[in-house]
């Protein structure tokens, strides 16, 4: 007979229970997304192909499928992703540089800084490819179209005042996206950052001046 005390109930050991089929199926598709990205930004549109994301991801080609139907719907899920990541990060460096002095600086400042990231690469990839490709430019597109609305967004909610004066806030915000994206395209061989940083603070200063004196109808 085992003379031992038993263990009080809240003190017998638990097995951790394991990952719905729903949990499992998201995890698989976030690592699709993230090898998809990681083989754009390192190996370019053309060869990144689903067999590489798929040992990337360390997945079946069946089980890609199982998500995604095409390459084309691949790599603009992935766009998506990168893209939401992109603001979620943004927003949380914003709340913290604004408080530390001028706001209107500090987000075109981390928006280039953004722009720079090198898994950004991925999205200029796919845009490049879509020129050629019409199957990427259809899948792609509307991906793009809701990105540029949410990012006019974010900074509606970033500067409710000046979007409320100047009834052109909402071109202002494409201008500076366009004109640091231009800039960012150019990659590491063509960037100058003396020129980067004189561009970084007269685009500043033309936002500071377009919201301060709006455009009278």
């Amino acid at each position: 007979m085992d003379a031992r005390p038993a263990l009080p109930r809240s003190s017998a050991p638990r097995t951790r229970p394991g990952r719905s089929q729903a949990e499992r199926s998201a995890a698989t598709r976030t690592g699709l997304l993230e090898a998809t990205l990681a083989s754009l930004a390192e190996r370019g549109y053309a060869h990144t192909t689903t067999t590489e994301v798929c040992r990337r991801a360390g997945v079946s080609q069946g089980a890609l499928f199982k998500h995604f139907a095409t390459k084309a719907e691949l790599v603009s899920r992935a766009a998506e992703h990168l893209f939401g990541s992109l603001v979620a990060d943004y927003r949380e460096a914003f709340a913290a540089a604004a408080r530390e002095g001028d706001p209107l600086a500090a987000a075109t400042r981390l928006l280039a800084a953004s722009f720079r990231q090198p898994r950004l690469q991925a999205a200029f990839e796919l845009y490049l490819a879509a020129r050629t490709d019409a199957e990427l430019a259809a899948s792609l597109r509307p991906v793009a179209e809701r990105h540029g609305a949410n990012l006019r967004r974010q900074a509606r909610e970033l500067f409710p005042e000046a979007a409320a004066r100047s009834p052109e806030f909402e071109t202002v915000v494409d201008v500076v996206v366009a004109a640091l994206q231009g800039v960012a395209m150019g990659g590491e061989a063509l960037r100058d950052e003396a020129r980067d940083a004189r561009m970084l603070d007269y685009l500043t200063r033309l936002v500071r001046t377009a919201f301060a004196h709006p455009r009278e109808e």
